[in-house]
């Protein structure tokens, strides 16, 4: 069987109909690619998304304590070097998704051992774009989708673990195991779904891998082969908000970013002004995990702060991935909350050693008006060797690759920018193929037409 080419579909038919498992940055600029063959139905898009919204780890965590406070605790800025993505970037801006780092709190350097910051020179600063006042990170993949607007379908909470060829399409089922529904083409917006990983983080065969299995294509055999190998490093991040005072003292600080210079625990440090009244703080180390933080009294918050962890750091703790995160929410990942508490109070104290010269006692460290919660990634950022931009499209198999892992020429694996362009290239990838039938029919496969897996992430410019 064959599939027509997306020209010839008709305003009451589709032509193809379109899964992509998750809702990443990679993902989203798949199906931004995709808009026109969106509108003129030569193709139905179906998003299934593990988390509780769009942007993967590109995503805006929220909270029920408080509606207004939105922490990037992942991705609270990035930066373009390249025309197209720049070009792209500054078209959401004209919508309002995005605005530019522009002296507005957006101050990025280095916090230097001695605890004195040291800001970047702005003058050889890369173009770097963030969330508008009131939005968060998430706005990026919702703006790709295009909002309210969007042609595309998406099922969030939902976690594929199984993909099979059945009656001349691809059958996903959920981790519960619903039917949900069969397509032409499989967009899979994680590595792991075709990783090695998977078995340590979930058990059992990569579900790709299983069905390669079953396949027996030779090609994406080899496209797999060429995969297993990406290493991945992790990042935990503590994330805390905020208010009265604290978030005064807090909102002091010279800096909305800042890498952490020679320390064991801390790798950045983000300080987010969500309000008037709101204030984020994000502690990054390379391991991610949840804390379960005590709720309090939230009206006067004013700053969320978080705290990223270094690799290493984060790899001495591989085995925690927080009580709430996704993949222990959805997955069923276990944790340990003896452990998330040692995690914890590392990273705080890293941070009163670095930050004490900066901040008074006002600040509060220790006494959050939300949280401390942990969240860890064990894939924050794609290691070498990263997929060769040649394995990345299997035709005999109908599976292609997109994510900051492949590498795509432009030298920005690992980033937003590289999500964003792998997922642009396999949209006109699909467009220039889909129009040349002969290239896409396998007699063993009948109409599989493609299997696309898609990660996200990046490794942020200072």
């Amino acid at each position: 069987a064959r599939l027509a080419p997306l020209a010839a579909a008709t305003a009451n038919d589709v032509t193809a109909t379109v899964a992509v498992i998750g809702g990443g940055v990679a993902a989203c600029s798949l199906a931004h690619g995709l808009r026109d063959s969106l509108a003129s139905r030569a193709v139905s898009l179906h998003v299934f998304e593990m988390g509780r919204a769009s942007g993967g780890r590109a995503a805006t965590r929220g909270t029920r304590d408080d509606p207004d406070l939105r922490v990037d605790h992942g991705v609270p800025a990035f930066a373009a070097l390249t025309p197209e993505f720049g070009a792209l970037c500054e078209s959401l801006v004209a919508t309002d998704v995005l605005r530019r780092c522009d002296g507005d709190g957006s101050a990025f350097g280095v916090l230097r051992s001695s605890g004195t910051f040291e800001a970047e020179d702005a003058a050889g600063a890369p173009t770097r774009y963030r969330p508008p006042f009131g939005k968060g990170m998430n706005a990026l993949c919702d703006g790709l989708l295009g909002g309210e607007s969007t042609l595309a379908n998406f099922t969030p909470g939902t976690m594929v673990t199984k993909v099979e060829p059945v009656a001349a399409q691809w059958r996903l089922t959920s981790k519960g195991g619903v039917d949900l529904g069969t397509f032409d083409w499989l967009v899979v917006s994680s590595t792991g779904l075709a990783h090695p990983r998977w078995r340590t983080t979930f058990g059992g065969e990569p579900p790709l891998v299983e069905a390669a299995a079953a396949l027996g294509d030779t090609a994406l055999d080899a496209t797999l082969a060429a995969l297993a190998p990406l290493q991945s490093k992790p990042v935990t991040a503590a994330m805390l908000a905020y208010g009265s005072d604290a978030a005064a003292a807090w909102a002091s600080l010279p800096f909305f970013k800042a890498q952490v210079e020679a320390d064991p625990v801390l790798s950045r440090i983000v300080v987010q002004r969500v309000s008037q009244s709101l204030t984020a703080v994000v502690l990054h180390p390379p391991t991610s995990s949840h804390i379960s933080g005590k709720s309090r009294e939230m009206s006067a918050v004013s700053r969320a702060q978080v705290l990223h962890s270094t690799h290493e750091f984060a790899r001495s703790a591989a085995h925690v991935y927080g009580a709430t995160s996704t993949a222990a929410r959805i997955a069923g990942a276990k944790s340990d909350a003896g452990e998330e508490g040692r995690i914890l109070d590392a990273m705080l104290v890293a941070a009163e050693k670095r930050l004490g010269g900066l901040l008074g006692p006002a600040a509060a460290i220790r006494s959050p008006a939300w949280g401390p919660h942990l969240h860890r990634w064990g894939a924050a950022f794609p290691d070498a060797p990263l997929l060769p931009e040649g394995r990345a499209v299997v035709p005999s198999a109908r599976v292609a690759f997109c994510g900051d892992f492949v590498e795509g020429g432009e030298g920005r694996g690992g980033s937003v920018e590289g999500a964003a362009l792998s997922g642009l290239r396999l949209a006109k990838a699909l467009q220039r193929e889909s129009g040349d039938c002969a290239a896409w029919i396998d007699d063993d496969f009948g109409a599989f037409d493609l299997i696309v897996a898609a990660s996200v992430w990046r490794r942020p410019v200072f």
